[in-house]
């Protein structure tokens, strides 16, 4: 999955997508913030099972130039990700997902 989008003012939330997650054994994500956004940007991971949404895996604050990278065991079937500056402004982002499996599975 890969997310690139600008997320523009206000504090809403905006849902990048959803991610199926149950081939994997491990995702890895990457999450970064522009250098040229005007805010910063928290970006959350939101565990989805059968429609619903049982609660979140992680949430990352990203200042304009910072990211972040991390693996997770994999978290259920589907993934969703939301972001959204947390003040006033815009802030241009992405969001990188990979799947690891092991090899004959």
């Amino acid at each position: 999955m890969d997310a690139r989008r600008p997320v523009h003012a206000g504090t809403e939330q905006t849902d990048l997508g959803h991610v199926a997650v149950d081939l994997y054994q491990r995702i890895r994500v990457l999450a970064d913030c522009r250098f040229d956004s005007d805010s910063t940007v928290e970006i959350t991971l939101v565990l989805v099972e059968g429609g619903g949404a049982p609660g979140h895996l992680d949430r990352y604050l990203l200042d304009p130039d910072e990211s972040v990278q991390r693996t997770y065991e994999v978290p259920g079937t589907e993934l969703g990700i939301t972001a959204g500056p947390t003040q006033s402004g815009s802030c241009d982002i992405d969001v990188w997902i990979w799947g690891y499996k092991a090899p004959g599975e």
